[in-house]
């Protein structure tokens, strides 16, 4: 799973280091779609049941076709397995995925699509075009499986019809360089959409079957704002994606404001509430999320012989703190073969920086690395998804050796920078492990260990 991995153990050489690579490993495998899908799924005699993450099931029988439908970074490999344990019973399918994604996998009758991520482009409509096309020919006889992951609001979309993709484009640019939170950007993306929020079940025959398969990256695992929940309920309003864009002062483009005003006087439908008729026939199943990740790397720790604590899903904030609090940690670590495992996702605010190349985790574990100064300590951080903010990395390790040659580099430089990747580069501790076809936050490692 780790691409580098052989270079990383040469290079960190303590067992602690190949421990925790080994557990980041192992996490990633506990959430790959093909596993999740399934543990989930069961298909026998011509009905489809489908038990989610809480032990809610939900049955479907005398269907005559399913329709596969998604978009997200997941969602190549979502439909590989679905396409695994339905076989023929799949009439056709449409699913877009990130540039790079499609290779991997041949699938008969689903037509992929790559498109950009995370600011939209036009093969992103072209996609959401291809997935509405299929909807409307689903009927009242028929299955619509929604296969949904992170990464898929930016995949699937459709600008309201009074504003283009480049107004989109450049709001979606602004709230990510902003630091704006995941269901701040979402909000303000489902109401500038004519798919998200709900939506997208306004293109559905009223008397079909409906099914998402969903995994989280977000924390906490709101339904409805995964991919910014195409198929559930959105409890936002137009007031509130105003009041997001009026709080990080962003004024262009104008068009788009202008839709969001007329949306606050009633002069657009606001997105699908909890209680629309369709939402009664639609069952939203979450499969996979980040608890799955981190539960699998406690218990790989403790199978070998780690005394861990799960510190849990829910971490947030700016990169640079949480950074600062797994540093403070450490300070209070003395215990032998103890280890940390916390999952979540934080942000980084640039500000007017743009020389810098990195991502949360490798910002989170530079900032770790300014304060740590031990020889018994080793920290990682890194995407789930494999790519950790602008650059090709999934994250970085910190290990005695790291700290060691840390001391001769100005750390501070490359942080105000938010040039964590050049830094961590110079450190032979860069994390690569290539796309991972699964998405579910961001999960970080600390071990404590003299051997």
């Amino acid at each position: 799973m780790i691409v580098n991995r052989h270079e990383l153990e040469r290079f960190h050489g303590t067992k602690s280091s190949k421990l925790v690579l080994s557990t980041l490993s192992a996490a990633i495998d506990s959430v790959r779609p093909n596993s999740l899908i399934k543990r989930a799924v069961k298909f026998s005699n011509n009905e489809l049941t489908v038990r989610d993450i809480y032990g809610n099931v939900a049955t479907f029988a005398e269907f005559e076709h399913i329709y596969i439908v998604g978009a997200g970074k997941a969602a190549s490999d979502m439909a590989f397995a679905m396409c695994s344990i339905l076989d023929d019973k799949v009439a056709a399918g449409a699913i877009t995925v990130p540039y790079g994604i499609k290779s991997k996998k041949n699938l008969k009758r689903v037509l992929v699509t790559e498109a950009s991520h995370p600011i939209p482009n036009d093969s992103g409509i072209e996609g959401t075009k291809k997935i509405l096309s299929l909807l409307g020919k689903a009927d009242e006889n028929d299955l619509i499986v929604f296969l949904i992951s992170g990464g898929g609001s930016a995949l699937m979309p459709m600008p309201a019809s009074d504003i283009c993709l480049a107004d989109k484009q450049k709001i979606t640019g602004s709230l990510l360089r902003s630091g704006a939170s995941i269901h701040e950007i979402n909000a303000v993306r489902k109401h500038l959409s004519a798919v998200k929020g709900g939506q997208l079940l306004r293109y559905v025959n009223r008397s079909c079957a409906l099914l998402s398969l969903i995994l989280s990256d977000v924390i906490g695992d709101d339904l409805g704002i995964i991919a910014s929940g195409p198929t559930y309920p959105d409890r936002s309003t137009f007031s509130d994606a105003l009041n997001i864009l009026r709080k990080y002062r962003i004024e262009r483009p104008v068009a788009a404001i202008e839709h969001l005003i007329k949306g606050v006087g009633g002069k657009i439908p606001e997105t699908p509430k909890p209680q629309e008729e369709v939402f009664s026939r639609t069952h939203n199943m979450l499969i996979g999320n980040n608890t799955i990740a981190c539960k699998a790397a406690e218990a790989y720790l403790k199978k070998h012989g780690m005394q861990t604590v799960n510190l849990g899903s829910d971490h947030n904030g700016e990169a640079k703190e949480f950074g600062l609090f797994l540093a403070r940690l450490t300070l209070d670590l003395r215990c032998k073969r103890l280890a940390l495992v916390a999952g979540g996702e934080t942000t980084v605010r640039l500000g007017k920086s743009k020389s810098g190349l990195g991502g949360r985790n490798q910002e989170a574990a530079l900032t770790c690395l300014a304060e740590v100064d031990r020889d018994d300590i080793v920290i990682a951080c890194i995407g789930t998804d494999g790519i950790d903010g602008n650059s090709d990395a999934a994250g970085a390790i910190v290990s005695p050796q790291t700290i060691m040659l840390a001391k001769k580099m100005n750390l501070k430089k490359y942080l105000n920078r938010h040039d964590s990747y050049h830094a961590f580069k110079k450190l032979n501790s860069l994390i690569f492990t290539g796309v991972t076809g699964t998405n579910v936050n961001d999960i970080a490692i600390v071990c404590v260990d003299p051997n």
